[in-house]
C-alpha cells in the first residue's frame, strides 16, 4: 500500500507553473505524467468520432483557472491529454494570480487578442465572470465553464462542475454512520468551510444541516463551523485552538476546503493519531492521501479535477467542429464526486481518468446535436 501511495502522490504533487508573486520569469512547466488510454481502462469511445481537424475549423483553446489554487494542478494535464487524444494544438492553460475577476479579464483578453476561439474557464468571480462570458461569446468565442458556475442565466455552453451541496451531504453522513457502527447514539460534528460569503459555502452549510435534520441523525449536532479557513495561516491556527482546547469533545469532522483538509491531515499525520475523530477531507492534497493510507482520516470526497481540463478541450473541440448543445439539455452537468478510503488508494488515478473517460464517451450524444453537414 505504501508504494502504491508514493505512486499516487507522486502524480497528484505534479504543478502546473503558475508565475510567483512579482516575477515575470518564465519556468518550465512539469513534464506531464503518462495517462491511460480509454482502452486501457475499459471505455469504448468508437462511437464518439470527434478526433481530428475538421476542414476549416480552428483549435486554439484555453483553460483558464479562476485563481492559484491547488485544486486546479491536474487541469492542465487533462487538457493536454485531451488534445493529444483529439490530434488537435496542444491549449494553454493559465490563470491569474489571485481570485480577482479583472485579473482574469486581464488575461482572457490578452488571449482573444492572440486569436483565442475557445475557452474553458472557473470564473473568478460568479457574477462579474459571467458577464466576460457574455462578452465572449458576443465575439463568437464558444465558453465552456468548468469546476464552479457563473452567474445564472449564462451565455456559456454549460457548466461541468461537481454538485457540492450533495457532495458534503454524503460525506456527513458517512462520519455519522461511522460513529453509529463504533456505537454513539450522539455526537458532535465541527466544519472546516471557507468564506461564509462563498455561496458553496452556503450550498455546503444547507446540505450538512439537512442531514442533521433527518429524524434517523437525532442526537448528532452541528457544535462548530470554523469559516475562512482554506488558506493556510487561518487553517492552521484554527485547527491547532482546536487541538489546544477542545478536540477530546469533537466526534466528527467534515472539511470543505482543500487547504484545511490539507491542514487537518498533516496535522494528524504528525500526531501519529486521529484522537478518537471520525474525519472526512475534500480533493486529494498529500497530506490527506497520507492521512487516509495511515489511518487518521477516514476518507476524502474527491472528484475528476483531471477530468475537468479533459472535458473542457473535448467540449470545445465539439463546438469548433460545429455541433451545438440541444435546447433540453442542463446547463449544470455534474461532474460526479466519491469518498476515497484506504482500500480505493491503489486504483486513485486510474479512476481520475476514466470518469473523464466515461463523460465524454457518451457526451456528444447525450448533451450535443451533430453538425447539419
Amino acid at each position: 500500500m505504501k508504494r502504491v501511495l508514493a505512486l499516487v502522490l507522486a502524480v497528484c504533487m505534479l504543478v502546473v507553473f503558475l508565475p510567483a508573486c512579482g516575477s515575470s520569469t518564465p519556468q518550465p512547466a512539469p513534464e506531464t505524467p503518462k495517462a491511460q488510454t480509454a482502452e486501457d481502462l475499459g471505455v469504448d469511445l468508437s462511437k464518439e468520432v470527434v478526433g481530428g481537424q475538421k476542414e476549416g475549423a480552428e483549435y486554439n483553446f484555453a483553460i483558464v483557472y479562476g485563481g492559484v489554487h491547488p485544486f486546479f494542478d491536474p487541469w492542465l494535464f487533462g487538457a493536454q491529454q485531451a488534445a493529444l487524444d483529439l490530434g488537435i494544438p496542444i491549449p494553454i492553460v493559465t490563470s491569474p494570480q489571485n481570485w480577482d475577476q479583472t485579473e482574469q479579464n486581464v488575461i482572457i483578453d490578452g488571449l482573444v487578442a492572440g486569436g483565442i476561439n475557445g475557452i474553458g474557464m472557473f470564473p473568478s468571480d460568479a457574477v462579474a465572470g459571467n458577464e466576460k462570458i457574455s462578452e465572449l461569446v458576443g465575439m463568437g468565442i464558444d465558453v465552456v465553464t468548468l469546476g464552479g458556475s457563473p452567474a445564472t442565466p449564462s451565455d456559456a455552453t454549460f457548466c461541468y462542475a461537481t454538485d457540492v451541496g450533495a457532495s458534503v451531504a454524503f460525506a456527513t453522513q458517512a462520519i455519522i454512520d461511522e460513529l453509529k457502527a463504533q456505537g454513539k447514539t450522539e455526537g458532535k460534528l465541527l466544519h472546516l468551510c471557507s468564506s461564509l460569503a462563498d455561496t458553496n459555502t452556503q450550498k455546503r452549510q444547507a446540505a450538512i444541516n439537512e442531514v442533521l435534520a433527518k429524524p434517523e441523525n437525532a442526537g448528532f449536532v452541528l457544535e462548530w463551523e470554523l469559516a475562512d479557513t482554506d488558506a493556510t495561516e487561518p487553517a492552521e491556527e484554527a485547527i491547532s485552538a482546536m487541538y489546544a482546547s477542545y478536540i477530546d469533545q469533537v466526534d466528527g469532522i467534515v472539511c470543505t476546503g482543500y487547504v484545511n483538509a490539507q491542514v487537518l491531515g498533516k496535522t494528524m499525520n504528525e500526531r501519529g493519531t486521529n484522537d478518537g475523530v471520525v474525519a472526512i477531507g475534500i480533493d486529494d492534497s498529500a497530506d490527506v492521501l497520507a492521512a487516509i493510507d495511515n489511518g487518521y482520516m477516514k476518507g476524502t470526497m474527491t472528484q475528476s479535477a483531471w477530468a475537468m481540463g479533459y472535458v473542457g478541450i473535448y467540449a470545445l473541440k465539439l463546438l469548433a467542429d460545429g455541433y451545438t448543445i440541444k435546447p433540453d439539455a442542463p446547463f449544470f452537468i455534474d461532474s460526479g464526486y466519491f469518498l476515497l478510503t484506504q482500500e480505493g488508494l491503489p486504483a486513485y488515478a486510474e479512476s481520475q481518468q476514466k470518469m473523464a473517460y466515461d463523460f465524454v464517451s457518451t457526451m456528444a450524444d447525450k448533451y450535443f446535436n451533430p453538425p447539419a453537414n
